[in-house]
């Protein structure tokens, strides 16, 4: 009887899902050649890694940054055009860059103490950086011109997937909840989900990557409702305002999000 309980409210919540779709409108694609997608910032600026290097384009303008010391680019953060925060995992360090492109800072936190392996970073206000230590399993608040952490979080209980954040929010991904805390490290509430592996934040809400398919959830509600989007590889995704970009491989899809 149990288990008939329990399968029954699975079904009743799929259907909810598969009976509310957001439907999505085609506005562009481009042919693309890169290695990965990164985003687009709020100048309309697309950001990608092509042969190593991270590039900007703005109207055919190409700006681009490399470093042959640290290696390889694992995350770029655009969230502010102005401080870009990039990380290099192989050598765990952190490069900040400005809108043109020119480190700002580097930040190698093989040398700090005590030591920290960072995995994810993101943005979080002018001097501060939400980090995750692979170490302590804990988000940290890191003042990079202080060198020093402001606020821990509690520890997670396992590795942390992605990490986004605004300015007063930071949102954590791991491999069975979902975390959002405020500015101040206080956690504002906990979601179980059953197999996300990435996130996006838009205007208001949220978009959810599982394997191939996308999910939209709004900021202020529970409700998780499948994006109805044309079948295709989802190799990078990101969103901007009421837009989102996708990126299989070989083009950028631009669609509006409708209905929402």
């Amino acid at each position: 009887m149990k288990k008939f309980v329990v399968c029954l409210l699975f079904l009743c919540v799929m259907g909810v899902v598969a009976q509310n779709p957001i439907k999505v409108r085609l506005l562009k694609k481009d042919k693309a050649d890169w290695s990965n997608f990164v985003g687009v910032d709020r100048f309309d600026s697309r950001y990608y890694i092509k042969n190593a290097a991270l590039e900007k384009n703005r109207d055919g303008n190409i700006q681009s940054y490399s470093n042959l010391q640290l290696g390889k680019i694992d995350q770029v953060h655009v969230f502010n055009a102005l401080k870009i925060a990039v990380l290099h995992k192989n050598f765990n360090s952190v490069v900040l860059l400005d809108n043109r492109m020119a480190e700002i800072s580097i930040l190698n936190f093989n040398n700090s103490i005590p030591y920290r392996l960072i995995t994810e970073v993101t943005y979080a206000n002018e001097s501060t950086l939400w980090l995750f230590n692979a170490l302590t399993l804990q988000l940290e608040l890191f003042d990079y011109k202080a060198q020093k952490t402001k606020l821990n979080t509690l520890p997670f209980k396992n590795e942390v997937l992605a990490l986004q954040s605004d300015y007063n929010n930071v949102y954590a991904l791991t491999g069975l909840s979902f975390y959002h805390y405020n500015y101040t490290g206080s956690l504002i509430s906990e979601m179980n989900h059953d197999g996300f592996d990435d996130f996006k934040l838009g205007s208001g809400f949220i978009v959810f990557k599982k394997e191939n398919s996308l999910y939209y959830k709004k900021n202020d509600n529970k409700k998780i409702q499948i994006l109805k989007i044309p079948k295709k590889t989802i190799k990078q995704f990101f969103v901007m305002n009421q837009t989102l970009y996708i990126y299989d491989g070989e083009l950028l899809y631009y669609y509006q999000l409708l209905n929402i």
